[in-house]
């Protein structure tokens, strides 16, 4: 790190003559609660790809060995989130598969009884949407 802050202490006083001082600054936990999250849906996927090709391809089925680490991160998941964000992370998660027919996009209802259109493909997205419940 100290490098790297030499580098760019160097570049400045080219640029401007005068004295820096440089700090580094960590995420904001917001920033790292998105980043958990979205890193936690994407391994979620992939477990359920693998374990559809498992079963498919295989004749693998791996539900009753999993079962137990699935119940963990949905109490987990529990202990975070409220019933509405919990209903769309599992929605995401288990329901909607992307396909020709979807076009990534839900359609929520807010507070005063509006509908709204919201993007919903990405965990991104959802970690977006999920907040609007928090």
């Amino acid at each position: 790190m100290i490098k790297h802050q030499q580098i760019i202490r160097t570049t400045l006083k080219s640029i401007h003559p005068a004295a820096y001082r440089l700090k580094t600054v960590g995420l904001s936990k917001e920033s790292m609660n998105k980043k958990l999250f979205t890193e936690i849906l994407s391994s979620l996927k992939k477990i359920e790809d693998r374990r559809d090709f498992m079963q498919d391809e295989i004749g693998m089925d791996m539900t009753a060995y999993e079962e137990q680490f699935f119940s963990v991160i949905e109490n987990l998941m529990k202990m975070c989130f409220n019933a509405e964000q919990l209903s769309l992370i599992q929605m995401y998660l288990y329901q909607l598969v992307p396909d020709k027919e979807w076009d990534g996009t839900i359609t929520l209802s807010t507070k005063n009884k509006k509908e709204e259109i919201v993007a919903f493909k990405t965990p991104e997205q959802v970690w977006e949407v999920v907040n609007k419940f928090s």
